[in-house]
C-alpha cells in the first residue's frame, strides 16, 4: 500500500485536514469524471481504486481526529458511516479486478460522499 500522509507531512491540524481530504477526494473524482468516457477509463478506474484505497484510511482517522481537536467528537453513526465506505470501495475493487465496469458507480459514491459526508449537515457547523 502507498504511504499516504499528505495532511501529517504538511502539518495539517483541525479545519485544514478537513478541507485537504476534501480537495484530495475532488480531485480523485473529477480526474475520473474526465476519464470515463476515454479508450483508458479501466486503467483510469483502477488508478482512482488504487488512490482511493491507499488514502481512505488514513484519510477517515485523520479526520476522526481532527474532529476531537475541534471538540466535536465523532459519534458511532458517523464512525459507521466511514466502514461503509470502506467497504464499498473494497467490493468495487474487487469487482474491477474480474473485469465488471464500476467506473460510474465509483463516480457516483465519490459524489455521494463529498455531497451527503463531506457536506452534510450533521457535521456542517465544524466544517464552516
Amino acid at each position: 500500500m502507498t504511504n499516504f500522509t499528505p495532511w501529517t507531512e504538511q502539518g495539517l491540524h483541525g479545519i485544514a485536514v478537513i478541507q485537504a481530504q476534501r480537495c484530495w477526494l475532488t480531485q480523485l473524482a473529477e480526474t475520473l469524471s474526465a476519464h470515463l468516457h476515454l479508450d483508458s477509463s479501466r486503467d483510469a478506474v483502477g488508478e482512482c481504486l488504487t488512490h482511493l484505497m491507499s488514502g481512505l484510511l488514513q484519510s477517515l482517522v485523520s479526520e476522526e481526529q481532527a474532529f476531537v481537536e475541534l471538540g466535536s467528537p465523532v459519534d458511532d453513526a458517523h464512525l459507521a458511516e466511514h466502514n461503509a465506505l470502506c467497504l464499498e470501495v473494497l467490493e468495487l475493487i474487487k469487482h474491477h479486478e474480474r473485469g465488471e465496469l464500476v467506473g460510474l458507480p465509483l463516480l457516483q459514491r465519490l459524489q455521494d460522499w463529498l455531497s451527503q459526508h463531506c457536506d452534510g449537515t450533521p457535521h456542517r457547523s465544524v466544517l464552516h
